[in-house]
């Protein structure tokens, strides 16, 4: 809806909150389980300024066509994904596009995971569970990302790295289908 200064919205009506002159952000998502992916995609477009323009399985199909096509303007990267680990593809994501923003969205609050992914190269780590609106928020406005101001990671050695990262995804997949159980009834009534 578009308001002069002489109009106001009728009782009960909602404005967008993104001018209808502002270009739609392109979202690529990147999740396991494709009733996520559907249903963020879904309540994400309804958000307004934002096109959920294309999603993949897994980081090496997303990987894949970073390859062959130019980055859109965010990454919306899931963690956990069976036997991958979304924060091992973060920093080749950031060597095929370097303008791309990698926003992490998984179900884990794990402060280690969220360091590792800042010290990579993700602009933030979000967590499912949160308001869609914060979501959507944080997809549109760049100037606000942790990473931009916050580097100071501690950095382990590449495969030590590594190695303990798959202990905490390891030991958090124990937890995970409860978790995913809750953020699929939790997107599900959003999208009702």
């Amino acid at each position: 809806m578009i308001m002069n200064d002489n109009s106001a919205p009728a009782a009960g009506t909602t404005t967008n909150p993104v001018p209808a002159s502002t270009p739609n952000v392109r979202v690529w998502l990147v999740d396991d389980n494709d009733e996520i992916r559907k249903l963020v995609a879904d309540l994400l477009g309804h958000q307004g300024g934002i096109e959920c323009a294309r999603h993949f399985s897994s980081p090496d199909a997303l990987l894949s066509a970073l390859a062959s096509k130019p980055g859109p303007d965010v990454i919306l990267l899931d963690v956990q994904m069976g036997d991958r680990n979304g924060l091992d593809a973060v920093r080749p994501i950031k060597s095929l596009t370097r303008a791309t923003r990698v926003l992490m969205f998984t179900t884990c609050n794990n402060p280690e995971w969220r360091e590792r992914a800042l010290s990579e190269g993700a602009s933030d780590y979000l967590l499912k569970s949160s308001p869609l609106e914060q979501v959507a928020r944080r997809i549109r406005c760049p100037a606000d990302d942790p990473a931009s101001t916050t580097r100071s990671c501690r950095c382990l050695n590449g495969s030590a790295e590594r190695a303990v990262s798959r202990q905490h995804v390891n030991r958090a997949a124990e937890k995970s289908p409860r978790l995913l159980s809750r953020t699929l009834q939790l997107l599900r009534s959003l999208s009702n």
